[in-house]
């Protein structure tokens, strides 16, 4: 009859999921993709807790080894990387606009490319001093591999933060867009850095070649799979045979992508957002309005599967005080990396970032949220014999960033937005009010936006209490001096084709 084991472990990871999700609802009211995996690790530590005092117990026990043994089991790298990714990046392209990609896809690159590389090797570089620091070195290379794993930020986390808060448009396509993109360029890096530490030959020409042979070709996959699917959508259709074929499109052309060697991420993503944008010309909004409801559904069922997975993970680490207050530095090492690589990119192009909104960059270095992606990497490669002596500190340290993320970049980020948009009801009060005076103090010009929308819904952003710009006080601070001349640098600071 066999021994039910996968039926056994789904129903647990099931109820532990329902659990978590539905404590984090009821009584943290965090964003799902925040609240979940610290509700997980915190009910893995009460588990743990409870089994040291039921050990010797005659009535009931807790075996840890064994629920250790079924965590060692799991495939994260395989569920994750090649399994769910594609739906969750599919579901995110078919509703992400071309028309918004078109007008942002200038900071989209640079935060996807240039920033992430950077981002990369400040890390490595502070993280190698911090070890060296306190008398445990780890080799260069493989504290780059760890910055190139922890470079992605996580659709579903940033999905999660920006919908429980009211932020600008043009801060919510950027954010989703580097999401959608970067994961391709991590994953690169990532598997040309795991080459360098296995001892294969290295040549920088051999690896941009091999970086513009996988962009190309999921390109054209994406493409081909794009317009193929467009030609299967046309005509009579139920709404499973709808779901059925925008699944084909997720998994087939991240399949295909895989076989071919190229970025299955890319891939994926090109292939939703050409069905995206494209099947509103013969689909009713009703339909188009389900399915993405359907996937919307299934993306937070991933999540909190997902998620919970991450907090199991924890049965398989030896968290000492020493890894501990390592992961809690090198969470803030990567936070400030994060900071000085966006502002280091975007100063290459002068004339693009002097046109920019401000706080744009702070709120999007501030946003990056990491997640499932940057776990499923280092789990994969943590036994790789080049990576075994550190294993500890590469699972560890990046479980540790991953949760610091959540909580830190994760439930600040509205309170780094107020510093810079105004919200009439932001906290005053209490540790709240405190933390946003603190975030307020990052607003070096001291003046903030407002978001409005006209009758037709187009949003506008205007500065708030413009005086403040145009309305200067005198010497002995009693008048006050109006120059007509700031009119014009208000007109520029609110003007819509900025960054």
């Amino acid at each position: 009859m066999g021994n039910f084991f996968l039926l056994q472990a789904l129903t647990a990871v099931f109820t532990l999921s329902i659990a978590t999700t539905i404590f984090n609802k009821r009584v943290l009211g965090f964003p799902q993709a925040i609240g979940v995996p610290i509700v997980s690790a915190i009910f893995v530590f009460i588990l743990q807790w409870g089994a040291s005092l039921l050990n010797g117990n005659q009535f009931i026990t807790i075996n840890i080894h064994n629920i250790e043994s079924a965590v060692r089991e799991i495939d994260f790298y395989d569920f994750l990387i090649n399994g769910v990714i594609c739906f969750i990046l599919t579901s995110s392209a078919l509703k992400f606009k071309i028309s918004d990609l078109k007008n942002y896809w200038k900071p989209i690159s640079i935060l996807a490319t240039i920033a992430l590389v950077l981002c990369a090797v400040i890390y490595a570089g502070l993280l190698y001093l911090f070890q060296w620091a306190v008398g445990y070195s780890v080799p260069m290379s493989v504290l780059l591999l760890l910055g190139a794993a922890l470079g992605a930020t996580d659709p579903i986390g940033i999905k999660g933060v920006l919908s429980s808060i009211r932020a600008p448009h043009h801060l919510i396509v950027k954010l989703e867009g580097e999401s959608l993109f970067n994961d391709a360029m991590c994953i690169a890096l990532f598997m040309t850095l795991l080459k360098v530490l296995q001892g294969e030959h290295f040549s920088l020409l051999a690896t941009i070649e091999t970086l513009l042979y996988e962009i190309f070709v999921a390109v054209i996959i994406g493409f081909a799979f794009g317009f193929g699917i467009l030609r299967l959508l046309r005509g009579k259709h139920e709404m499973e045979s709808l779901i059925l074929t925008t699944a084909l499109l997720a998994s087939g052309s991240y399949l295909v992508a895989l076989f071919a060697h190229a970025s299955a991420p890319i891939a994926c993503v090109i292939g939703g957002l050409i069905v995206g944008n494209k099947w509103q010309e013969f689909r009713e909004q009703r339909e188009i309005r389900e399915v993405n409801h359907f996937w919307h559904a299934v993306e937070g069922i991933i999540n909190s599967f997902l998620f919970t997975l991450i907090g199991l993970e924890l049965f398989i680490l030896d968290l000492s005080a020493n890894l501990i207050i390592g992961g809690i530095i090198a969470f803030l090492i990567l936070h400030l990396s994060r900071f000085a690589a966006n502002f280091a990119a975007f100063a290459l192009f002068p004339s693009f970032r002097n046109k920019s909104y401000n706080g744009s960059l702070t709120i999007l270095s501030w946003g990056g949220v990491r997640g499932g992606i940057s776990l499923a990497l280092i789990l994969a490669v943590a036994n790789v014999p080049a990576l075994s002596p550190y294993s500890s500190i590469l699972i560890g340290y990046t479980f540790i960033s991953v949760l610091l993320s959540g909580v830190v970049c994760g439930l600040g980020l509205p309170a780094v937005m107020n510093a810079f948009y105004f919200n009439p009801n932001e906290e005053t009060e209490g540790v709240k009010g405190f933390y946003q005076r603190l975030c307020n103090k990052m607003n070096r010009r001291g003046f903030k936006y407002i978001v409005s929308e006209d009758e037709s819904g187009k949003e506008s952003i205007k500065i708030y209490n413009p005086e403040r710009i145009t309305t200067i006080k005198s010497d002995d601070e009693l008048t006050e001096i109006y120059h007509p001349e700031k009119v014009k640098e208000v007109e520029r600071l609110q003007n819509p084709q900025n960054f």
